[in-house]
């Protein structure tokens, strides 16, 4: 586990009121941050080292800039790179096709507990992962289009995540 540069929560909510996120962004990223919470601390209390602050503030920033662009992740690593370079690239890393990208796919524990978080956080609901994804296909694919065969390899692989992040934290699967 290492020791990065974090911002307190209380700077966190000001960059998310700077930033003029809407309030059920803020939720939705709360609701995250408290499920990562739970996870790391359940990973932690089976002998894996987890910056548990760490992962707390990337979810508190990860939707930072959700509504302001389709690449909100790149979005949000560029604001937040020069003070909080660890955590930026954590945040840039949530977006759902970097599990197909070998420098962009979640590596530290941490990352894949912020990732996979939003993965369970429906507006400010936790729900079961399928359900989640689902969801996220109806809201972000066209009518006219179909899900491809990324996105199926994509969900499997968030699947995998889950089932390791499970392993990992010694919860049974859902």
């Amino acid at each position: 586990m290492q020791n990065f540069k974090i911002p307190t929560i209380e700077d966190c909510f000001k960059l998310l009121k700077q930033c003029q996120t809407p309030k059920h962004i803020v939720r939705h990223c709360e609701v995250a941050a408290d499920f990562a919470v739970e996870l790391a601390r359940k990973i932690s209390a089976n002998g894996i080292k987890v910056n548990i602050d760490f992962v707390h503030r990337a979810c508190l920033l990860h939707d930072i800039m959700r509504l302001r662009g389709h690449c909100h992740e790149e979005e949000a690593y560029e604001l937040l790179k020069e003070d909080y370079p660890e955590l930026a690239l954590a945040v840039r890393k949530h977006a759902y096709r970097s599990l197909l990208d070998e420098k962009l796919k979640p590596q530290t524990i941490e990352e894949k507990i912020v990732y996979y978080a939003d993965k369970r956080v429906m507006h400010d609901k936790i729900v079961p992962l399928m359900e989640r994804l689902e969801e996220g296909h109806r809201r972000n694919t066209p009518a006219h289009c179909k899900k491809t065969a990324d996105t199926a390899h994509i969900d499997s692989l968030i699947v995998e995540l889950e089932q390791e992040l499970f392993a990992a934290a010694k919860i049974p699967e859902e």
